[in-house]
Order: C-alpha cells, then structure tokens, then sequence
C-alpha cells in the first residue's frame, strides 16, 4: 500500500545534569568548585533516504526519541553528548508543524533536517562560581529536549509527471521505457498509486512517474483527487497522454481540456510548467476527425503533440528523446517549488503572564527552562533562580500583569508565592 501522509511525535534527548563537587588535595583543604558540566541530549533527525519510498512505517512506528545526556563529573569532566536519532524519510518528504506551516522539504537524498534538538546540559558548580558566588553547593538540572507534533506528506521526486484519465494507457508507458513494472490491466483505475521509471537516455538518465488516473473535478478531491495530484508538484515536464481509441466512447479533445483544467485549478504554478501532449493508441486507427480536433486544441494551448502506440512501440522512441531534452533544458533553472524551505522558531525571549485559574502564569521559553533546570531541593539553587527571574524581568512583569504579594505564580508547572523583593539587586548571568 502507498501511503503519502503520516503524524509523528520527536522529542530530543534531556541534557545531563551538571555536577556539583569541590576538589580534594593533599594539604589544599578548599580547592574550590570542580564540578562539570552535563553532556547534550542527541537531536531527533530526519534525513531523506533512498532505502524509503512510503512513509508506512511511521504507520507503525510514531514515536521517536533521542538519548540523553551523560551526567557531568568532578575535575571539571563534561557529561558525554548524546546520541542523536537519525530517522530516515523518502526523498521527497514536506514536513509541517502542528499548525500545518511547511519548516522542512527534504528534496535530494542525504538531506537532514534537526526536527527536535537535544536539551542544554545543566551548568556544573565549576561554571556557576562566578555568578552565584564563589562557592556554591549546587549544579544545575540538564535541560528537557525540544518537541513537537510534525506531519509529514510525501510528495513524489521525478523529472517528468504522466497525466490522463483512467486507462490512457500511462503506466503501459512506463513499463514500456523503464524497468519499472506496475500493474496493468484492461479497464480503468488500474494504478492506484503512483509508480516510478528510470529511463536510460543517450546523455542523461531521468525518472518518469504515472498519476492515478484523473477524473473532471479532481481538484476539488474527485476520485483520488488531491491526494496524487501533489505528486505533480515536483515534476519538471509534464506529459498528457489522450485515449485516441475509438471504442473509449470520449471525445479526446475534451479530454485534454479537462487534464488543463484540473491542474491549473489544483495549482496556478503548474499553468506555467512545460507540458507535451502524448495521443496514445494510434494503433487502433482512431477517426480523422478526431485527430484534428486534438491538433487544434495543442495549437491553440502551444503544447507539442507526438503520436504515439504504447502497444507497439511507434513514436515512443521519439517521444522519450524530446522528454530528455526537455530535461536537460529544465534542470538547469528547476520550478520554484523544488527549492528547499527551512523556518525557525520563534522569539523565545518572550515572556507572557496570564491570570488563569485563579493564579498568574508566566509563559516563555527561556523563562520556563530556567525554572526547569533549577534543583528545587536546594535552597541555594532556588535563591539563584530567584535572582535569575529578577533579572529577566519576569518579577516586574508579573507585577504589572497585577499580582499582589502572596498571590499564587505559576512557572513550568511549578506553583509559588509572589514575594517581590527590591532589596536585592539580580544576579548576573
């Protein structure tokens, strides 16, 4: 089964926890802080692979998470980074945040693509000297990996996409001019999902993909609809193949009206893409008239015709030496949309207080890590914590939201009470 779409949950690896120890020596009794700092959680990976053609497995498998940090020592020994996860995706594969926002379009095999970084190892006590005093008894935690929901939707990578109703005759084509073997049969619908050909030309190679057969409204999701039809998408040339067959009951030129008009209603870049028209079954004398009428209708569009007999191999030669040129000519300045997109993220540095049930809670990427890598069983960590938030504003900012002392705070999920304190100056960080 071809399957296109898929939902997947990455999570990095948590950073080690930094260490907080005091070196020991002969006749130096206070040797100072000499605890290291926490190793980086690996980073969630995906990288397009030619060993993947659907995106199944991710059916049977949605969860991928990254090893962790190793834990920092004393003598200042930094904790061992961890693993990362590499997880390998068809070529071709359009990843998209929870909101649907394309951030990664991993076209050529071998590109990566970070979808959840590791965590931050926590600050040894050996880092921390300078800040928090020239003692302290404490590390910090190591960091939680990013996450994230991410929707991937494959969209096929080939030079030159086959289009026509059911039965044209298109994969016929392909298995015709390419190793490729697809199942072909007498009667319509026969492929159900896209196929892939490479055919040898005289100078460059290039790879020939059929789309399920196209029914009129197949943009608005008719038939297989939209589902194939973003296999275009990626397509240099696109070749229409028309049933010439007088026994198909359909007037050709109608045809190709109606394969026009699908893909410029599914896509506007697509009007502007090369397009060569492939009348098939030539073989089975298809009346005069006919013939003329799809003629007219490739002049009036300035789209290159070729005859041809899938059956028996007449004009097939000739079509797949244009095909090549055309794609020499198109590799040299591919359609905008094979470029390759990456986002990032947001500000982080902002910070959001709400009052909501019945407390203030703050909000901010930055913010909520600091609460999170404090060590909530030692007061001094928590003092510096204290004097962190302070610093970052996030105390007045609580402040102006309407807090009073005593009111209850939320931060990551943790509850406190609001004690302000303008005597004490903030901690550097």
């Amino acid at each position: 089964m071809f399957i296109d779409e898929a939902s997947i949950f990455v999570e990095g690896g948590r950073g080690g926890d930094g260490c907080a120890s005091f070196h020991r020596e002969k006749y130096r009794p206070h040797g100072g802080c000499d605890g290291g700092t926490g190793g980086t959680g690996g980073g969630v990976v995906l990288v397009a692979s030619v060993g993947r053609a659907t995106l199944s497995e991710f059916h049977r498998r949605g969860h991928f998470k990254a090893a962790r940090g190793g834990r920092g020592g004393s003598n200042n020994r930094r904790g061992a980074a961890g693993d990362e996860l590499i997880v390998p995706v068809p070529p071709g594969t359009v990843v998209m945040d929870e909101n649907g926002a394309i951030i990664a379009d991993l076209v050529n095999p071998g590109q990566r693509f970070e979808a959840a970084a590791g965590g931050r190892g926590g600050r040894g006590n050996a880092s921390l000297s300078a800040k928090a005093g020239p003692q302290p008894r404490f590390a910090e935690k190591g960091e939680a990996g990013r996450s994230a929901e991410l929707r991937l939707e494959l969209k096929m990578v080939a030079d030159v996409a086959i289009v026509g109703l059911p039965n044209a005759g298109k994969s016929s084509l392909i298995s015709r001019v390419s190793g490729a073997r697809p199942r072909v049969a007498a009667y319509p619908f026969t492929t159900t999902e896209p196929n892939l050909g490479t055919v040898e030309g005289e100078d460059v190679d290039f790879i020939l993909t059929d789309v399920p057969g196209l029914i009129e409204g197949a943009h608005l999701g008719k038939g297989m609809g939209i589902g194939f039809l973003r296999h275009i998408e990626r397509a240099l040339i696109i070749v229409y193949m028309v049933d010439m067959s007088p026994y198909s009951g359909r007037r050709p030129a109608d045809d190709l009206v109606i394969l026009e008009n699908e893909l410029g209603e599914f896509s506007a870049e697509l009007r502007g893409r090369k397009r060569v028209v492939a009348v098939n079954k030539m073989d089975l004398s298809p009346a005069p008239e006919a013939v003329e009428e799809v003629s007219r209708e490739c002049r009036e569009r300035g789209l290159e015709i070729f005859p041809v007999s899938v059956a028996t191999g007449e004009g097939v030669g000739a079509l797949m030496g244009a095909l090549e040129e055309l794609v020499k000519e198109a590799r040299v300045s591919p359609p905008a949309g094979a470029e390759v997109v990456y986002s990032t993220s947001a500000d982080e540095d902002i910070i959001n207080v709400r009052h909501e049930r019945g407390r203030y809670v703050v909000r901010g990427s930055r913010i909520e890590r600091m609460v999170n890598m404090t060590d909530w069983n030692n007061d001094e960590a928590l003092s510096y914590l204290a004097g962190r938030l302070r610093h970052e504003g996030v105390e007045d900012a609580i402040a102006r939201a309407g807090a009073m002392p005593g009111d209850e705070v939320e931060i990551a999920g943790r509850v406190f009470e609001f004690i302000p304190d303008e005597r004490m100056p903030p901690l550097a960080t």
